[in-house]
C-alpha cells in the first residue's frame, strides 16, 4: 500500500509539473504575442524568419512612365482655366512642354532646361494645375536619374509631393494632378513607416480611381490601379493588423483582379515594359506560369532597372 501511494504520488507529481510547464509555455507564447502585436501597432515589422526580415513592405514605385507624346490630344479637357481668354495661350504653353517632354526627361541636361522652363512658368502663372502636374511631373524624372546616379532624390520627391497636392486641392476635376499625385504618394512611401505606408496607400487607390473616373481610357492609371490590387493582395499578416487597427478594416484584392487592370493597360499601350512584367508577376502568383512565359517573350528592350526584373522572372518560370 505504501509503494502504491508512493506511486501515485510521484504520478500526481508529474502531471502537475507538466500542467505547470503546459500553462508556463502558454504563458511565454501569450507574452511573445502580445509582444509581436505591440511591435505591429508601432510599425516595427517583428519577425521570427530571415525569409520575413527580407520581405517587401507595402510599396507602389514605378520604374518608368510610358510616353507622354499623346497628351495633346487631350489638351481640352486639361485646360480649364476661370479666365475663358487665358485658355488658347496656356493650351500652347501646355503642348510646348509635352512635345518635348518625351526627349528631354530622357537626359539629365534635358531634365534640368525642362525643369527650369516649367519653374518659370509655375512661378509667373502661380496656382495652374496644368502646370503644376506637369512640373511634378519632370521633378519626378530628375528624381530618377539622381537616383541612378547615387544621389538621395528624398528632397526632391517630398517637393514634388506637396506641389502635387496643391494641385488637386486647387483643381479636384483634372485627372492628371490626381494621377501624379497618387504617383508621388506611391513614390515617397518609401521613406515612411508601415502606418504612413499603408495611410498613403489608401489615399493612392482614392485618387488613381478618381483620375480614371475623370479619364477612364489612361494607361497609366489602370497601370497603377493594377499595382495596387497587387500589392495588397500580396499584403503581409503585420501590414494587415496596422490597417485593420488604422482603418478597422484590411484592404481586400486579388492577383487576378490586379491582372485585369494590367491587360486593360496593356491594350491601351502594349509596349510599355513594366506593365508586361506585372502582368507576368500576376500569372506566376495565380500559378499561370506557362501564360507567363508567352508574356515574358514579348518583351523587348527593357531598360537596366527592367531587364535584372525580367532575368528573375526568367529564373522564376
Amino acid at each position: 500500500a505504501v509503494v502504491s501511494t508512493q506511486s501515485t504520488g510521484r504520478e500526481v507529481a508529474g502531471l502537475r509539473a507538466d500542467i505547470s510547464g503546459s500553462i508556463t509555455e502558454k504563458e511565454e507564447k501569450k507574452e511573445e504575442k502580445e509582444e509581436k502585436e505591440e511591435k505591429v501597432l508601432k510599425g516595427i515589422k517583428h519577425s521570427t524568419s530571415e525569409d520575413d526580415e527580407d520581405d517587401e513592405e507595402f510599396h507602389i514605385a514605378l520604374e518608368s512612365i510610358p510616353s507622354q507624346s499623346n497628351l495633346s490630344a487631350a489638351l481640352l479637357e486639361d485646360i480649364a482655366c476661370t479666365d475663358t481668354r487665358c485658355e488658347s495661350e496656356l493650351m500652347e504653353l501646355c503642348r510646348s512642354v509635352d512635345e518635348k517632354h518625351d526627349v528631354l526627361k530622357v537626359t539629365e541636361q534635358g531634365c534640368e532646361q525642362s525643369l527650369e522652363q516649367l519653374r518659370l512658368l509655375n512661378s509667373t502663372r502661380p496656382d495652374t494645375p496644368q502646370i503644376m502636374w506637369r512640373l511634378v511631373r519632370i521633378m519626378f524624372e530628375e528624381a530618377k536619374h539622381n537616383t541612378r546616379a547615387g544621389l538621395d532624390a528624398k528632397t526632391e520627391l517630398l517637393a514634388a509631393l506637396e506641389i502635387a497636392k496643391e494641385a488637386v486641392d486647387i483643381s479636384d476635376s483634372n485627372s492628371k494632378c490626381h494621377l501624379w499625385y497618387a504617383i508621388l504618394l506611391g513614390d515617397t512611401c518609401k521613406y515612411d513607416d508601415t502606418k504612413v505606408k499603408l495611410t498613403k496607400g489608401m489615399e493612392f487607390d482614392k485618387h488613381v480611381r478618381i483620375s480614371l473616373d475623370l479619364d477612364p481610357h489612361n494607361s497609366t492609371a489602370l497601370h497603377l490601379l493594377g499595382r495596387y490590387c497587387y500589392e495588397v493582395a500580396g499584403i503581409k499578416w503585420w501590414e494587415a493588423k496596422i490597417a485593420a487597427t488604422l482603418f478597422g478594416a484590411v484592404p481586400q484584392s486579388t492577383y487576378d483582379e490586379a491582372l485585369q487592370h494590367f491587360l486593360a493597360a496593356d491594350e491601351l499601350n502594349s509596349e510599355w515594359v513594366e506593365n508586361s512584367l506585372f502582368i507576368v508577376k500576376c500569372l506566376l502568383a495565380l500559378g499561370r506560369g506557362k501564360e507567363g512565359k508567352v508574356w515574358l517573350a514579348r518583351i523587348k528592350g527593357a531598360e537596366k532597372e527592367l531587364a535584372a526584373q525580367v532575368e528573375e522572372l526568367k529564373r522564376k518560370l
